[in-house]
């Protein structure tokens, strides 16, 4: 069966000197995998491998014909060969010459097709390949992984390995360290040899008693080495290829130093293989992740018309951005000559109240004024009254003394 997904994830080198044949197959190629390098012959199938590791858009496999022109397939092979000795390589090939296939099995060849090609058959063939590839890959990991554990283990715990009549087998360097023993002191002795006195038989009666029932026994033990010293361990013991009976059991015990100047020792390479760990989650989170975003990234087909509608829309919001920041600039200057008229508004209202106030003080003054004045007149009018009674009576005074002179001069005349 298939696997869309999974073909997804790959990247192929197709090289075919056939036009027709390059471009319909390359057609199907291209709709199943993630990226597809496809050149018309072996020189330029050469040059798109460069460059793909050039750029680290690593290729998965390569298929390609035997028969071109300027580079044959046995040749592109060969050179291949000298770059990557792993990476799959698949012929297809119109004729089925003997020294053709055998100078490819020679070179490293993964498989052939004889033209025409079964888009189908290939396919799988593609498929199951880099599968298997994969899972090489990944054992390869693990064990690399696995040795980098062992290897801090061996360095923070005592490890040994003795079989079903409880001689040692297997002792690691920092078993000898720490016991003081050498190691052809250890083999084929009994693993008991290294418990302190005080130690109960009825423990290792127990101990014994556990481990053949198949399942691991954990404990804290004392010991002593070689030169008398005491030290104590937490350890593990557990039975390997117990449930194999046609091999004989033999037993891995892991112990971990307890004692203050050891603890302080495995306490710090502890922290190196914690450290190690934490920086394998890292890695392998950000493997994840860049793995995550590249299968994203591999959904879009069309990515330049995605590309180019982003750079429009990006015009457009910049247009927009900038009528927009138009619009806020005249909105901050309508502000700027709202808040100016406003003042100008405020002061006029301030100068006519009090011009206001000016023209009421102006009217009060003038109506005190007025009644002063009016008072004044008033005053005047009835001191006239007075004069003109006075000027009256001295009038009267006046013609009555007239005629007082008058009638004086009369007399005087008479006589």
């Amino acid at each position: 069966m298939i696997n869309m997904e999974f073909l997804k994830t790959l990247t192929i080198l197709y090289v075919e000197d056939d036009e027709h044949i390059r471009e319909k197959f390359g057609v199907i190629l291209n709709k199943l995998f993630k990226k597809v390098f496809i050149a018309q012959d072996g020189v330029k199938g050469l040059q798109s491998f460069h460059q793909s590791n050039k750029d680290e858009k690593y290729i998965d496999l390569i298929i390609s014909d035997i028969t071109m022109p300027n580079m044959d397939g046995i040749e592109l092979l060969s050179h291949i060969r000298k770059i990557d000795k792993n990476i799959p390589f698949i012929f297809t090939t119109a004729y089925t010459d003997t020294d053709f296939l055998l100078t490819s099995i020679q070179e490293g060849v993964t498989d052939y097709f004889v033209k025409p090609v079964d888009a189908k058959s290939i396919i799988r063939k593609v498929q199951k390949t880099c599968e298997l590839k994969q899972k090489k890959n990944e054992i390869v990991h693990y064990q690399n992984e696995v040795k980098k554990y062992l290897d801090v283990i061996n360095k923070v715990a005592i490890v040994s390995i003795f079989d079903d009549e409880g001689k040692f087998t297997y002792v690691n360097d920092f078993f000898l360290e720490v016991s003081q023993y050498k190691e052809e002191e250890l083999i084929d002795k009994n693993f008991q040899m290294i418990s302190h006195p005080d130690m109960s038989k009825t423990i290792f009666k127990e101990q014994w008693k556990i481990l053949k029932e198949g399942k691991p026994w954990k404990g804290k033990l004392k010991h002593i080495s070689k030169n008398g010293e005491s030290f104590y361990t937490n350890t593990t013991i557990m039975p390997m290829n117990y449930h194999d009976k046609k091999v004989d059991t033999k037993y891995i015990s892991v112990r971990f130093l307890t004692t203050k100047d050891e603890n302080e020792k495995r306490e710090y390479k502890r922290k190196v293989l914690f450290s190690l760990q934490e920086t394998k989650k890292m890695n392998q989170a950000a493997t994840d992740k860049i793995s995550e975003l590249k299968k994203q990234i591999s959904r879009y087909k069309k990515l330049d018309e995605i590309e180019e509608k982003l750079n429009s829309q990006k015009q457009i919001s910049s247009k927009c951005f900038d009528e927009l920041q138009g619009l806020e600039t005249r909105i901050v200057g309508i502000k700027h000559n709202y808040q100016k008229l406003l003042l100008d508004a405020n002061k006029e209202i301030r100068d006519i109240i009090n011009l206001a106030k000016q023209m009421k003080e102006q009217k009060e003054s003038a109506y005190a004024d007025a009644h002063t004045a009016k008072t004044e007149i008033a005053v005047r009018e009835e001191l006239l009254k007075r004069l003109k009674v006075q000027l009256n009576e001295q009038s009267r005074k006046i013609v009555d003394l007239k005629d007082v002179v008058r009638h004086r001069k009369d007399q005087l005349s008479i006589k």
